[in-house]
């Protein structure tokens, strides 16, 4: 009979991604991606609304996304700017120039909870 170890097999240790030192490093990077992107240290969650057009660009497909989470949550104007501007920093985090689907897909997450 097989042990349980030899059925399962042996787990090989993986890396802590949410250890402190990496989530420190990680925001390190957006924070240095952002910057060289923007010239600017001005966190995205103070952006006005000017600078979230001028800073918050789309692809296609996640424009298409979010157009459909603004008419099926009937977003007011606050509430569509605050899920660009958490997009933004997801994508910072990605490394992305431009928002992308899952990026706002991510924000939707967290602001308006499982999309139905």
């Amino acid at each position: 009979m097989l042990s349980y170890d030899e059925f399962v097999g042996t787990p090989t240790p993986q890396a802590d991604h949410y250890s402190t030192s990496n989530i420190r490093h990680r925001v390190e990077q957006a924070l240095q991606f952002k910057a060289e992107r923007t010239n600017s240290t001005k966190p995205n969650g103070r952006l006005s609304v000017q600078e979230v057009k001028d800073t918050c660009q789309l692809t296609r497909t996640a424009q298409e996304l979010l157009r459909e989470v603004y008419e099926h949550y009937q977003l007011s104007m606050r509430g569509y700017h605050k899920i660009l501007k958490v997009s933004r920093t997801i994508a910072d985090l990605n490394g992305h120039d431009l928002i992308e689907e899952e990026d706002i897909a991510e924000a939707v997450g967290y602001r308006l909870g499982k999309w139905e």
